[in-house]
């Protein structure tokens, strides 16, 4: 069964700002979706959706007049989605800067951080070197890409900081300014195809 993220680019080359609330949290998602089911008259489903908006030309303009006269809502709903991923951001920070006091003082990070660079360093010059087994590609890329991304959180812990939270926060707080407000095309290019929308009517 299709999920609403799998129809989110299909929308979103009608009403880009849609797209990225299909893509979010699921009640967020199926509450956005279900809306633009009832403009469209469908059944309240990605696949129904996608269905009537690839086979009825009309179905385009029904979704960018409802963007349109729901810019408003969608605002919100993209500021309620930064809040979302905002929080998300600091609960990892907050849980990094716990893990640097709980054992900032043991031996086992740094040098587990030592180890695994060396190990990096050896990965990408043995793979530079050498030539890997044809039947054993996938097994060294499936454990290069698991060292690789141990020691990006490695890194992660000596060096993150609340850089991408601040600046969430800034982008958090241009939205609630009005920055992105009704008169910048918030509901994305079919904002302007409406303007035409509602002429024609």
């Amino acid at each position: 069964m299709s999920d609403w993220k799998d129809i989110a680019g299909t929308v979103g080359r009608l009403a880009g700002t849609v797209a990225p609330l299909l893509s979010g949290p699921v009640g967020l998602a199926a509450s956005i979706g279900g809306q633009i089911a009832t403009a469209l008259g469908t059944d309240a489903r990605p696949d129904a959706v996608q269905r009537e908006l690839l086979q009825n030309p009309e179905a385009a303009l029904k979704l960018q007049r409802w963007a349109h006269e729901e810019r408003e809502q969608l605002r919100q709903a993209h500021i309620r989605l930064q809040e979302l991923e905002l929080a998300r951001t600091e609960a990892t920070l907050a849980d990094v800067q716990h893990a640097r006091g709980t054992h900032g003082e043991h031996w086992m990070p740094a040098r587990l951080t030592l180890l695994l660079a060396l190990m990096v360093v050896a990965l990408t010059v043995a793979l530079m070197a050498l030539p890997v087994p044809e039947g054993s590609k996938e097994v060294v890329f499936y454990l290069a890409g698991q060292i690789v991304t141990a020691f990006l959180a490695a890194v992660t812990y000596w060096l993150g900081s609340s850089r991408g939270s601040a600046e969430k926060q800034k982008k958090l707080e241009q939205l609630t300014g009005g920055t992105l407000g009704t008169s910048s095309g918030m509901a994305g290019r079919g904002d302007h195809s409406a303007g035409l929308v509602d002429r024609r009517n």
